[in-house]
């Protein structure tokens, strides 16, 4: 379960993370085989006012491209090259060391770092090997909430119940949004939570501890958010007392989903609807859910004092069963932006994005055949994909059917 955990915690990783999200994606990959030349070719694209390729995308000139190797025993630069006047690059390297270490490239655009996925080939090319970069901006601008998850556990010996909130937030513009420093200093998202939380913290997700913060009533993060997807997830702890509680969707959310470990819990809001409960590491959770929630929109819960028997809420288990977000909403988006031909079309990295909240009462093994799937039924309807898209497909599919393996051998009577 924790390896197919780190797997799906990073299906909405976008390309721009702090230094020591690489290093925790490390042990995921493909170790490079030391002794054994591997080289990679790739290019640095960014978006452009005018003119470039059909998807308004030039080349990153002149730019410097800084090969990285992360392993048990050491870490740091191995090489670095510039651009061409094509936005391309080129590098060839021996892996050393550790057999486990991993490889990738990255290019420091407007003082924020991108980066590839783990160079696994022998020779990185195409999407593999590409690195899309953007200007920053630091004035403000709302961020669409594509999906936001709200888990509420059992009242524990202390008398508290601890609260996870899960947000997939999404820039869709072409600038990196960014905190500038100073006196004008600003956060660049933030969001309500209840004046009574109590050991608020950063959970699993894509944020540096150092760019998060807590003031009653309020969590903001400092942390570059680029173009796409970014998830965000925290938890903290709520006296009993504290309850009903009125959780206030400042942003509104394409996809607004409430669980309560409590059966005799209450979810009241527009659009809120009760679905079937879940059952998620052998414990039972009642399931609310809402579409298209208007920004300032209230949803309250209720929950009762008298204390229920129960195991405390992991946290972990929690995210793994969460996802990123539903894929009927991201294949509106997906489909809606390939057939108004905005100039945002499907791209690789919008595919490996579209990770699903897969029936979480089901086995494992079954949960993941049913994304393969979902996946592959999502793939079939783009009518003329690209190169790129496809090797994302494949390569996605790959992960999911690795997984599947590794829980049919973990479940003996699995079919």
């Amino acid at each position: 379960m924790r390896k197919f955990m780190r797997r799906f915690m990073l299906l909405g990783a976008l390309s721009v993370v702090p230094f020591a999200h690489v290093i925790a994606q490390a042990p995921n990959a493909a170790p490079a085989r030391p002794g054994t030349e591997q080289r990679v070719e790739g290019r640095v694209r960014r978006p452009l006012d005018r003119g470039g390729d059909s998807t308004g995308m030039g080349p990153a000139i002149n730019t410097w491209v800084t090969l990285h190797r992360v392993g048990k025993d050491s870490a740091g630069p191995v090489d670095s090259v510039r651009t061409d006047a094509a936005g391309r690059y080129r590098m060839r390297w021996t892996p050393f060391g550790a057999n486990d270490a991993v490889y990738f490239a990255s290019v420091r655009w407007g003082g924020i770092a991108y980066f590839t996925a783990p160079l696994r080939s022998a020779v990185a090319q195409g999407d593999e090997a590409e690195i899309t970069v953007f200007d920053t901006t630091s004035r403000t601008f709302p961020l669409a909430v594509k999906g936001r998850h709200l888990i509420v556990g059992q009242l524990d010996s202390a008398g508290s119940r601890t609260v996870i909130e899960v947000f997939e937030l999404s820039n869709d513009s072409l600038r990196t949004l960014i905190s500038p420093e100073g006196a004008n200093a600003h956060a660049t998202w933030s969001t309500p939570v209840p004046q009574a939380a109590q050991d608020v913290r950063l959970t699993q997700g894509e944020i540096s501890a150092d760019a998060f913060t807590h003031s009653p009533g309020l969590v903001s993060i400092a942390a570059p958010i680029a173009p796409g997807l970014k998830q965000v997830a925290f938890s903290y702890r709520l006296p009993a007392t504290s309850f009903p509680i009125n959780v206030v969707a400042q942003d509104g959310a394409v996809v607004f989903e409430v669980l309560l470990e409590e059966p005799q819990g209450a979810v009241r809001g527009d659009g809120f609807t009760a679905v079937a409960p879940v059952t998620i590491e052998q414990r039972r959770f009642a399931r609310f859910l809402a579409q298209d929630v208007k920004p300032g929109g209230t949803v309250t819960i209720e929950l009762p004092l008298a204390k229920s028997p129960g195991r405390p809420l992991y946290i972990a288990s929690m995210l793994v069963a969460l996802g990123l977000v539903v894929l009927l909403v991201l294949s509106r988006v997906v489909q809606g932006r390939a057939s108004r031909g905005t100039g945002e079309p499907v791209t690789p990295s919008r595919l490996r994005a579209a990770a699903i909240a897969a029936t979480p009462e089901l086995p494992l093994h079954e949960r993941l055949a049913r994304e393969i799937a979902a996946l592959d039924a999502m793939y079939a309807r783009q009518t003329s994909p690209s190169e790129g898209v496809r090797a994302a497909y494949e390569a996605r599919r790959s992960e999911l059917k690795d997984a599947l393996a590794d829980a049919l051998a973990s479940a003996p009577n699995a079919r």
